[in-house]
């Protein structure tokens, strides 16, 4: 029987840099680099070894801006992803995009090669807001990309938002959560700002108003009772999904799912070891070409143990709806009583309220 496998592909070249992005990406890029990069990625494709020994069940395109490497470089490297490996019938295979890099030719052009779920960063309908996270579209171009989409086939549209945003009130987040329901996604991704030590919003957070604990709890409240109120389903932390569009890559995340993660920066689960391939491009294309393992620290990661893979379980299970099997004596019944969880059957399953807990919760489960 062939094992479960996914696969993750990290394009780190972007635009311009988001003011509150800590991810690996770079905005200094040619063409002749994205050619190079292109073909270090299909170099190590090619290398994998047993590739025949895996049963692949979804593709994952990241960044960075995924995008801005161009649809015929994408679907080069997704024709490779086919010839070398078994897709299951029905594979996720999504691609992240900027609303600002793709038009509807090259969308049109995705779609046919195999692409068949979309992931759009809206994280603000406000101009000004975007303005202030560097972002590179405007609302008007979400809009139109999203539209362009439609006309292409994407039946399978993600779009992102960002909540607790600096100078944004509840009644502005509110205009942008009814913007996007009014276009009708699939599924909607919701993150906090985090403001991470080192980016460009960090060195600048004295100059914005930001809301309190309290203001982002109310913030979250609604985000969560009006997407409800529009039929998603909040199925994970972050996520919410009509039925049946909930993502299958994220979803394999939480549920210790194997995958391989190609590209500088990439990182991997695999073969019973977590580990990673440095976060550089001029790097990453150097090694490609000695082996699909010899970009990653793969030789020095150590091996999973029995006890950290349980840890992982339930950390990880916690972030969905449904929850995770576990012993009734390691449930703190705190969480029961203050109605931040629910224990039915052998399984613990947080409420909305415990999610925004969660990792308050988690430590409580495993210390």
């Amino acid at each position: 029987m062939p094992k479960d496998l996914m696969l993750y592909f990290h394009i780190p070249f972007c635009i311009s840099k988001c003011a509150y992005c800590a991810f690996y990406s770079t905005s200094k890029w040619d063409e002749t680099t994205l050619d190079s990069y292109t073909n270090a990625l299909i170099n190590q494709i090619d290398s994998f070894s047993n590739s025949e020994d895996y049963r692949v069940l979804s593709v994952y395109f990241g960044g960075g801006t995924p995008t801005v490497l161009g649809a015929e470089r994408l679907c080069r490297v997704l024709d490779t992803v086919n010839n070398k490996f078994k897709l299951d019938a029905s594979a996720e295979i999504t691609l992240e995009a900027n609303p600002k890099t793709i038009g509807e030719d090259g969308l049109k052009l995705l779609r046919a090669n195999g692409f068949n779920r979309l992931s759009l960063g809206a994280q603000s309908f406000n101009d000004s807001t975007l303005k202030l996270l560097n972002r590179a579209h405007t609302a008007a171009d979400f809009e139109t990309c999203f539209a362009n989409a439609r006309n292409a086939g994407f039946d399978n549209i993600s779009a992102d938002l960002i909540f607790a945003l600096p100078d944004e009130s509840g009644e502005m987040l509110g205009y942008s959560i009814n913007k996007l329901i009014s276009l009708k996604p699939e599924h909607i991704s919701i993150y906090g700002l985090c403001i991470e030590e080192g980016t460009p919003l960090f060195l600048r957070k004295k100059e914005y108003a930001f809301p309190t604990e309290e203001g982002e709890e109310a913030q979250y409240d609604m985000l969560c009772k009006m997407l409800s109120n529009a039929g998603y389903t909040h199925y994970e932390i972050s996520n919410f999904a009509l039925i049946g569009k909930e993502a299958r890559h994220n979803t394999g995340y939480w549920k210790r799912v194997p995958y391989f993660g190609f590209g500088a920066g990439a990182h991997s689960f695999f073969e019973g070891r977590r580990f990673s391939t440095p976060a550089s491009v001029t790097d990453y294309i150097k090694k490609s070409a000695k082996g699909f393992l010899s970009p990653t620290d793969y030789a020095v990661a150590p091996i999973i143990s029995a006890a950290e893979a349980e840890e992982e379980r339930i950390m990880l299970g916690l972030r969905l709806k449904e929850g995770v099997k576990i012993d009734e004596n390691r449930v703190p019944q705190i969480i029961i009583k203050q109605g931040l969880g629910v224990y039915q059957n052998g399984v613990l399953a947080l409420t909305e309220r415990g999610f925004r807990v969660s990792n308050t919760l988690i430590n409580m489960i495993l210390s």
